[in-house]
């Protein structure tokens, strides 16, 4: 099969189309016709790096966490799904060739409303947002929360979800033209981070309160500055480490008794009932268009260098999408 590819780490320009060996389907697979591959910051530290999920992956890599398309083939007890219906699945790397193999347990269906662009860029980031809001934070209506790099593709997700939540939301970005795509979506109030502080302006937004829940896919250079932005007892979840890993210990959450989590949305992806609920919750709502992943960008396949570039020197808000060409 064809795909996107790299032999080397390195700068975006290692993303090639390259032939890689077919990947073969088994007992309780599906193998996947790929039409459309969303892109997320994290294909930019496996392309960096070459690790996925925390493992040296073999080469050439075929990386991408995220597609749509059509089911090809299935694997024996696989009695749900059937050959040429359009699907949707995360998956932990391969989701930028021409094939890829998942278990079919988690593979989503799309009915006729989603279009392949939408379920080829809506899963990574919407389950991930769903699974924070409701699986990890527990989010309740009523309360406050503030959610950094809120016209990113999780961030955008999170405000429209943590609305239907009814909660009021804070955002961080750090452009102005990312305010308005915030407020957009559901931000009650928008900070740039470039030009205050986030922890003042949270204690000033809040009248010295702090916010109830912070979901941070940052890392070290915010981590610091969300235990003065919550209040007391207040809740923290990571879910990734753009700036780095975040570092905290005993001596900064005790003195507010603050709780401190960390998510991974494969965790919830390997729960079965755990994953159906975010499923049965959120395709109804991207099906509808009341949730909108906001694709601002697709490229043919042949560019996927131009889209990594963009999104990691964060030209970019929403999702992009790559379009597979044959």
């Amino acid at each position: 099969m064809r795909a996107v590819a790299f032999t080397q780490t390195g700068e975006p320009d290692v993303l090639q189309v390259m032939e890689v060996p077919d990947p073969v389907v088994g007992p309780g697979q599906v193998r996947i016709r790929v039409s459309v591959s969303g892109v997320n910051f994290r294909d930019v530290g496996v392309r960096r790096y070459g690790r996925n999920e925390g493992s040296r992956v073999p080469e050439p890599v075929v990386t991408g966490i995220e597609a749509a398309g059509v089911v090809e083939s299935v694997g024996p007890g696989v009695t749900h799904l059937q050959v040429g219906q359009r699907v949707a699945t995360i998956c932990q790397g391969g989701g930028y060739g021409d094939l890829l193999v998942v278990s079919a347990a988690q593979v989503v269906p799309l009915p006729d409303s989603i279009s392949d662009e939408v379920g080829g860029t809506f899963p990574m980031t919407g389950f991930t947002a769903w699974h924070l809001l409701h699986t990890a934070a527990k989010v309740q209506p009523g309360e406050t929360i503030l959610v950094h790099a809120a016209a990113g593709g999780v961030g955008i997700m999170l405000l429209q979800l943590a609305k239907r939540c009814g909660a009021t939301v804070l955002g961080t970005v750090g452009t102005d033209d990312k305010i308005a795509t915030a407020k957009r979506f559901g931000a009650d109030h928008v900070i740039n981070y470039q030009r205050n502080n986030f922890a003042e302006a949270v204690r000033t937004l809040t009248g010295g309160r702090g916010v109830d829940v912070i979901i941070d896919g940052v890392g070290a250079a915010t981590c610091r500055d969300d235990v003065k932005a919550l209040r007391p007892f207040g809740r923290l979840v990571s879910f990734g480490r753009a700036s780095g890993p975040a570092q905290l210990g005993g001596d900064d959450l005790q003195p507010k008794s603050l709780q401190w989590s960390h998510f991974g949305v494969f965790t919830a992806y390997q729960q079965p009932d755990i994953w159906n609920r975010g499923v049965a919750s959120l395709v109804p709502l991207i099906a509808s268009g009341a949730v909108d992943p906001y694709i601002t960008e697709t490229y043919p396949w042949e560019r996927a260098p131009e889209a990594h570039r963009r999104l990691e020197a964060r030209q970019t808000q929403g999702k992009l999408a790559l379009l597979h060409t044959r």
